[in-house]
């Protein structure tokens, strides 16, 4: 994937609006005189912004597929069903757009993480927590792919978010409140650690999505077959909860 740095594809036709404009410049929103002209016709806006949510949807797509250089606002425009003009109108350049797409991945999984329900077991909590992190990767290829673009371009957009930061993340504390749960109560290790439990329980499932295609073709079979997937699943919970366990062997 080609990870040079591009920031627009040419000047922008109109200059860049605040984001989450309250109108967009074509729309009527009611029935205007002319002077000395018949009364037009109401034009119906798009209700609720759906131009920058379509936009948004569409750039999400394009990135995911073809990266940041890749990308082209032709092709999001055109599949947003708008003109390149509507684009630079909301977002100013394809950089802007860029982190924007980045800022509603994120924040869709900060929401499955809100979503998830803490068993008062530690064991059974760590458990469900390692599948609930999972089947939110599995369920979210974009996801993914988004993230290994950004990291070829090593973070630089996602360092200028204002939106993303290390309190962002729900999961982070989540973990920490049954790591301590399970070691006040002697089923986790006392010398476990929320970071090195997290960055566990998420390489494992990143690593085996991001890399799906190249493993697939040295291993000899399809890794994202339903059998497979749900044994690496289970193959999570045990290496993690297996580390944890009271009697595991020290580093």
């Amino acid at each position: 994937m080609d990870n040079a740095v591009e920031t627009s594809e040419g000047p922008p036709p109109v200059p860049a609006k605040p984001r989450q404009p309250a109108r967009a410049p074509t729309a009527r929103a009611a029935t205007e005189p002319r002077a000395g002209g018949p009364t037009r016709r109401r034009v119906k806006r798009d209700p609720g912004d759906q131009i920058e949510t379509r936009i948004l949807a569409a750039a999400i797509e394009e990135f995911a597929e073809h990266g940041f250089a890749g990308a082209r606002i032709e092709r999001i425009s055109s599949q947003a069903g708008t003109v390149d003009r509507m684009l630079y109108y909301y977002y100013g350049n394809k950089e802007r757009l860029y982190q924007a797409v980045l800022e509603q991945i994120y924040a869709d999984m900060i929401g499955a993480q809100r979503n998830f329900v803490q068993p008062d077991d530690p064991v059974a909590a760590m458990r469900q927590l390692i599948e609930h992190a999972w089947d939110h990767y599995a369920a979210s290829p974009k996801l993914v792919r988004l993230l290994m673009n950004e990291n070829l371009l090593r973070g630089r957009h996602i360092q200028l978010s204002e939106q993303i930061g290390p309190t962002s993340f729900p999961l982070v504390e989540t973990v920490t409140r049954i790591l301590e749960a399970g070691q006040a109560r002697g089923v986790f290790r006392a010398d476990a650690t929320p970071d090195h439990t997290l960055m566990t329980i998420m390489s494992l499932g990143f690593f085996y999505l991001s890399n799906q295609y190249t493993c697939s073709a040295w291993l000899g079979g399809d890794l994202m077959k339903k059998t497979r997937r749900t044994a690496w699943r289970a193959h999570i919970c045990r290496v993690v909860l297996d580390h944890l366990a009271t009697g595991a062997p020290r580093a």
